[in-house]
């Protein structure tokens, strides 16, 4: 009967330090997750049609992870190698699993080829990044999609 009552008052203890290692150990593989995809940055590389112009995409975080800010660049190259520094660049960001309103960012222009913003994607799931690039009254378009983590 004693072995039975020592027993009983020993089990809150037990289970409240199991609890706190349990939550420690998620807190500690959620930072390593986090940490792990906060640096990394998606690339992708298209010729505009036949104007010869090489766009590359770029966004970090790859993956993006939702309601968390995520940057966007575009680099223009002529076919000749020169930087594109004329150009005008948007880009909507569209849910493609529900129907939203796109989000469209205007990228700003640091007059050396490279065009760059940032915006935020509301949820997780995949989503089209469709990019407008207008360059002397023409307007080409590239997408990609892209799938969004929590």
């Amino acid at each position: 009967m004693a072995d039975t009552t020592r027993s009983k008052r020993h089990w809150p203890h037990f289970v409240g330090i199991s609890l706190i290692a349990m939550a420690g150990s998620v807190l500690v593989a959620g930072c390593g997750q986090t940490s792990g995809t906060s640096h990394t940055v998606g690339h992708k590389t298209a010729m505009l049609g036949s104007s010869g112009i090489k766009m590359t995409l770029s966004y970090q975080p790859s993956p993006p992870v939702s309601l968390k800010t995520v940057h966007t660049q575009v680099t223009l190259m002529a076919s000749n190698g020169k930087p594109v520094t004329d150009a005008q660049v948007t880009m909507q960001l569209i849910m493609l699993e529900m129907t939203m309103p796109p989000r469209q960012i205007h990228l700003k222009n640091d007059g050396k080829g490279h065009y760059s913003g940032h915006s935020i994607f509301l949820m997780a799931g995949p989503w089209r990044m469709m990019t407008d690039i207008t360059v002397k009254g023409k307007t080409m378009k590239e997408s990609l999609t892209v799938h969004v983590s929590n």
